[in-house]
């Protein structure tokens, strides 16, 4: 059985000079999910850390910029 995503509150935001990566696995299928889930919890930031499925990496050509662009809705 797949493991359900499960994001955690952070008390402050992610120092972005640091990069959210080590919080988030920004290319988890369920990262507009949990993102979704923090917002709707007014939460001020959020961590994916103590997830099982942060750990998964899926395929992703050309990184991060390539991947961000291909999610946008057209």
């Amino acid at each position: 059985m797949l493991d359900k995503p499960c994001p955690s509150e952070l008390t402050a935001p992610i120092n972005p000079d640091r990069g959210v990566e080590g919080h988030r696995n920004l290319f988890c299928t369920f990262y507009d999910a949990c993102l979704d889930e923090a917002v709707k919890k007014g939460w001020n930031s959020w961590t994916c850390t103590r997830c099982a499925l942060h750990a998964l990496q899926p395929e992703v050509e050309g990184g991060l910029e390539s991947y961000a662009t291909q999610r946008r809705l057209v």
